[in-house]
């Protein structure tokens, strides 16, 4: 037996009830009841949007349908497609079906410019330079 037990005749059959309306009542004395008003929450934050890369590849004049890399530019609904030119020359780039995504075409990217398109139209489509008509790739947007 417990040194309280032996002293008070008490037992957990009346501990355990006393303890739980206790905690019970601190908890409600805890709930913001008590006239004050709750201070306002902040504005949520707004969420992030995604901003995803396409290159256009140093030397990409010469090289044809690895222009924009090995696969094709594939960008989720809701991101941001960034068109970043790592080539020494200015291009052009254009979607073939222009009203397939939300990409119809960059302004002219001198070398090292970057242009970005928010992207909410799933679909696909055949890109390609106007400066450098060689230079090809596919564009899909896809839900994630």
């Amino acid at each position: 037996m417990w040194p309280l037990q032996q002293n008070m005749g008490l037992t957990l059959r009346h501990v355990v009830p006393a303890l739980t309306s206790l905690t019970m009542s601190l908890m409600a004395g805890c709930g913001g009841s008590d006239g004050m008003p709750m201070p306002p929450s902040g504005p949520s934050p707004s969420p992030t949007v995604v901003t995803a890369n396409a290159y256009i590849l140093p030397g990409a004049g010469s090289l044809g349908d690895l222009a924009f890399g090995d696969e094709p530019v594939v960008i989720y609904k809701g991101e941001r497609l960034r068109w970043v030119n790592l080539d020494t020359l200015a291009h052009l780039i254009v979607a073939d079906s222009s009203d397939v995504t939300d990409f119809s075409k960059t302004g002219e990217l001198p070398p090292g410019d970057e242009q970005s398109f928010s992207m909410a139209k799933l679909g696909m489509t055949r890109i390609h330079c106007a400066i450098h008509p060689n230079m090809t790739g596919t564009l899909i947007v896809r839900e994630q």
